[in-house]
């Protein structure tokens, strides 16, 4: 890690984390009830199709109905898709990624904040939390989408959660697994870290960010500061 990198990861005066796949290892359980909610209308999803689209780009619905022509409304899967995953994530099991109370712990050590800020509900977040066993005491806040917001790539759900923190953008630092999000991230003035997963091995990005990391990648690195 460059010098420069280093200063700005250490210097941070909070920590804002996307949720699904990068904070909590939620997005096979996302795609089982996107699969669940298109098969009520007789079609059926690609897994290796999913993620490029509905979790690094966004609006994956859309482009899946326009795709294949289908006759579905986007409220109607929107719709199946709530009352599916809703019941996913308290069947279980569920898990955070195994580094990420770990990370979150360091954060906090170093005297940063560290938040959730997330497209998902708060109340999804809460009972994925619940279900995975961590400790929401080592969270300083969790945003997640509210009607006032709007959904990322706009940078809207980070620039709430700064305000509530009470931190600036350019002393804060993103940790996004996806695209949609580094551009909300870009938006908000906020340097990012690009999270990387299996569930994003492959996909690119043109969105700036300050490095890319693997969560095992990023945990040795700030254990290494002492």
């Amino acid at each position: 890690m460059s010098p420069a990198l280093n200063d700005i990861i250490f210097s941070a005066e909070c920590f804002l984390w996307d949720f699904d796949g990068c904070f909590a290892d939620t997005e096979k359980l996302h795609f089982l009830a996107y699969r669940e909610a298109f098969s009520a209308f007789g079609h059926s999803i690609s897994e290796t199709a999913y993620y490029p689209s509905f979790t690094h780009l966004g609006d994956g619905t859309r482009r899946e109905i326009e795709a294949h022509g289908l006759q579905i409304s986007e409220d109607e899967i929107a719709r199946l898709k709530f009352d599916a995953y809703a019941r996913l994530i308290r069947q279980g099991p569920v898990a955070c990624f195994p580094e990420t109370l770990d990370l979150v712990r360091l954060m906090r050590t170093r005297g940063a904040k560290v938040a959730i800020a997330s497209n998902s509900s708060e109340e999804e977040i809460r009972t994925v939390l619940g279900t995975a066993g961590f400790p929401t005491t080592e969270l300083d806040l969790i945003v997640g989408k509210q009607n006032n917001l709007r959904k990322k790539p706009a940078p809207d759900i980070f620039l709430h959660a700064l305000q509530m923190l009470h931190c600036q953008p350019g002393r804060s630092i993103v940790l996004e697994d996806s695209n949609r999000g580094l551009e909300a991230a870009a938006a908000a003035e906020c340097p990012a870290i690009w999270i990387k997963t299996r569930y994003n091995e492959g996909l690119v990005s043109r969105e700036k960010r300050i490095g890319e990391f693997s969560h095992a990648q990023l945990l040795e690195m700030m254990r290494s500061r002492g």
